[in-house]
């Protein structure tokens, strides 16, 4: 039976909450000055400009777009649906250049400052290289399946995973491919969603569809571990979180077993936080952060104990929290941008520009400020309060 992938539908609590209105819907770039100007006493985001990546269809049903941008040499480098790549002014939110794409992006970009370029993947299976100062290609490779993770890099090496269960890694420098890995995807149905590769050291870390946790050599691919993270479950097994690694412990989940802390050598599990459909891990300030379709947004220590849990309301697919300062901040493709006290849980402020955003913000620590674009091909620049 052909495999196929379902969404994660979300029920949670109700909550009620104010929703921040954009406002901004006939501008392409609005300008909105400096901050001090335009301060909102209960506000924890404020809109300073606004540009128009693409201009989605009157009739065309549900639009989204979620492709994460980065900043590299002192632009923001996203692609979007409409087939296109673009180096963005941070300050004025002008676009400064275009690159035509082969298929639509929904991926999270990454910048590479070793070899100056930005890795994106696209709907065709298309990866590219661009350079960030004037938009030219690199180099191209042409994969199997879409590509919507962050690409790992290091060590003159390009690591990436596709929607295909596979894993593949590319010469930084000329594109030319080095190896590849795949599992055997299991039948039926499958949730929507899947890994992206993590490398430490010489290895590399990337969940499948099948409940498999895998660890490679970065140098050959070779298999060093395989360790199944299904619990009792053989439905919905899904690894389709990035691990994340902190000394000598990853943290990583699957749909049904949960959250996993284990070992990045042997796969040996030190404990693990049964919550059905975990998502990918935040580690800050000695505490792990994610969300659960229905058991909503969570804080846990290091040991695997809740700390506080913040339950949502039809908030769609959410992305891993970011911490910016004393919040926590997530997308919810049906809702909008999400904002929490750390501490606490607290739901601060939802901002909601119309169409819910299914791409998690580029934060921009520097500026106190988030880049973030809605499902209505609109980007954002938005200051952070604190």
């Amino acid at each position: 039976m052909k495999r196929r992938r379902l969404a994660r539908r979300f029920a949670f609590v109700p909550i009620a909450v104010a929703i921040a209105s954009a406002g901004c819907a006939g501008a392409t770039v609005r300008q909105l000055g400096p901050r001090e100007e335009h301060v909102r006493p209960a506000g924890v985001v404020q809109i300073r400009w606004r540009t128009q990546l693409h201009e989605h269809g009157l009739f065309e049903p549900t639009p989204e777009e979620c492709a994460t941008g980065v900043i590299a040499n002192g632009r923001l480098v996203i692609g979007s649906r409409a087939n296109a790549i673009v180096g963005v002014d941070m300050n004025q939110g002008h676009v400064d250049w275009a690159t035509t794409a082969s298929g639509g992006i929904d991926s999270e970009a990454r910048f590479d400052p070793e070899h100056g370029q930005v890795y994106l993947g696209a709907d065709d299976g298309s990866f590219y290289a661009v350079d960030p100062s004037g938009g030219a290609i690199r180099w191209m490779y042409a994969a199997k399946g879409a590509i919507e993770r962050g690409a790992a890099f290091g060590g003159g090496g390009v690591y990436v995973a596709t929607a295909a269960d596979r894993v593949f890694s590319l010469d930084a420098a000329t594109g030319k491919w080095r190896w590849q890995y795949e599992r055997e995807t299991p039948d039926g149905f499958t949730i929507h969603g899947y890994a992206g590769p993590r490398l430490q050291a010489n290895t590399i870390l990337s969940g499948f569809a099948d409940g498999y946790l895998v660890s490679l050599s970065a140098d050959a691919g070779e298999v060093i571990w395989a360790r199944s993270l299904a619990a009792v479950s053989d439905q919905f097994v899904d690894v389709d979180s990035t691990p994340a690694i902190v000394g000598d412990v990853a943290y990583v989940s699957s749909y049904s077993g949960g959250l996993y802390a284990l070992s990045p050598k042997d796969g040996g599990v030190r404990w693990r936080l049964g919550i059905e459909g975990a998502g990918e891990v935040k580690v800050a300030d000695q505490r792990l952060y994610f969300a659960a379709p229905r058991a909503g947004v969570h804080a846990v220590d290091l040991s695997g104990h809740v700390l506080w849990r913040q339950a949502l309301t039809a908030a769609g697919d959410l992305t891993v929290p970011v911490t910016v300062g004393p919040y926590l901040i997530f997308s919810g493709s049906r809702a909008g941008l999400f904002i929490v006290e750390r501490d606490s849980g607290k739901l601060l402020e939802i901002f909601n520009p119309g169409s819910g955003i299914c791409a998690a913000p580029t934060v921009d620590a520097d500026k106190g400020r988030l880049y973030v674009l809605s499902n209505g091909g609109a980007l954002y620049a938005l200051d952070v309060v604190n």
